[in-house]
């Protein structure tokens, strides 16, 4: 990653579990996803949030 791009992931504001759960940004089909994949303890931005949504939603079922 070069200096700009991290500086930038830096700057982006991060949520925990339950402000990301409670924002409108997401539809209650993603945040019952964001319950089952986001941890307590920590902390997200929205991107990292959407990118876990969409890798729970790409999963293989068998």
């Amino acid at each position: 990653m070069n200096k700009s791009r991290l500086q930038e992931a830096e700057l982006e504001p991060k949520f925990s579990k339950e402000q990301l759960k409670s924002a409108r940004r997401y539809t209650p089909s993603q945040k019952d996803i964001l319950s089952a994949v986001l941890l307590e303890q920590e902390t997200y931005t929205h991107e990292q949030a959407l990118s876990m949504i969409t890798a729970y939603l790409k999963k293989e079922v068998m």
